[in-house]
């Protein structure tokens, strides 16, 4: 018989994930896919990062960036 000791376990709902994946971010934001696309294109909603492979999210953080005051967002424009 093996005995192993496990890590203590975190309470995952005390820690936000570090990214949403699209199907999350429309629950949350009530969005449709297609608004949510468009506003990226507009610059009034976060992209997403390329996670790897055909994987992309939402960072944590710049959702809550649009959620704490969605009609001033404007995204940060890359510089040339």
């Amino acid at each position: 018989m093996h005995f192993h000791q496990s890590l203590p376990k975190t309470n995952p709902s005390k820690a936000p994930p570090a990214f949403y994946r699209l199907c999350d971010v429309i629950r949350i934001t009530a969005l449709s896919r297609s608004t949510i696309y468009r506003r990226i294109a507009e610059g009034r909603f976060p992209a997403p990062v390329h996670l790897g492979g055909r994987a992309s999210a939402w960072p944590s953080e710049a959702l809550q960036a649009w959620i704490n005051d969605p009609d001033a967002y404007r995204a940060a424009m890359p510089q040339p």
